[in-house]
């Protein structure tokens, strides 16, 4: 399989969902408009337009996306049969319970009593468990990842590829800007959009190259 046709191939199949793509990035822009006019007094207070808010709208439509991307991937297992997929399913049922149960702050606070970490750099305590949590979840798909991708084939290997350039971007939000969402509280509500808000878009186009990938591999590659 040569890698020019697969890339041609995974291209094409991004652009069919463009419709949808535009659809679930003009919804994370209301939530996140409505979030800020939150903010601003400018709706009367509701915390369930807060993209904040713990099984608010935004972050139930967020859930979706991401229980969406876990039933592609396992599709994709089944179809492929190769270890790959399952691992970058497993992944992201991990972010789906991560979000709606909030792990990493719970064993965050856990593990920070544990270890007895002190607060530093504006960073509580908790928040150097949770960076704990991160780290260790990190190594371990990172292992499991590195560990299938010398088990796949190209098409396996180049998805292994965008996807971890996909999560890159977004443990930029979900990590380097939570912390400083902590460190500088005078920035705190912008920093808190960015954070929430970035999340939520990088998961849309997750969600849509996880869909493109579904036509890909179901449609022949041609020569």
């Amino acid at each position: 399989m040569k890698l020019v046709p697969v890339l041609n191939r995974v291209f094409r199949s991004f652009k069919i969902n463009k419709p949808l793509l535009i659809l679930l990035i003009g919804i994370d822009l209301i939530f996140i408009s409505a979030h800020c006019l939150l903010l601003f007094g400018i709706i009367d207070y509701n915390l369930d337009f807060s993209i904040e808010k713990d099984f608010g709208y935004a972050e139930f439509y967020q859930y979706i996306k991401e229980f969406g991307i876990f039933l592609i991937l396992i599709f994709l297992f089944y179809e492929k049969e190769q270890i790959i997929y399952l691992v970058w399913a497993m992944f992201f049922l991990y972010v789906l319970l991560d979000d709606s149960l909030s792990l990493h702050e719970v064993y965050g606070v856990y593990l920070a009593d544990y270890f007895n970490f002190q607060p530093k750099f504006n960073l509580r305590a908790e928040d150097f468990g949770e960076l704990l949590i991160f780290l260790s979840i990190g190594v371990l798909f990172f292992i499991s990842i590195i560990f299938a991708f010398f088990k796949t084939d190209l098409m396996g290997r180049l998805v292994t590829r965008n996807l971890f350039i996909l999560i890159l971007i977004l443990a930029f939000f979900a990590i380097f800007v939570d912390q400083l969402h902590i460190m500088v509280p005078s920035g705190k509500n912008k920093f808190a959009v960015l954070e929430d808000g970035g999340e939520m878009l990088i998961m849309s186009f997750i969600f849509i190259y996880a869909l493109s990938l579904k036509h890909t591999i179901k449609s022949p590659i041609t020569y």
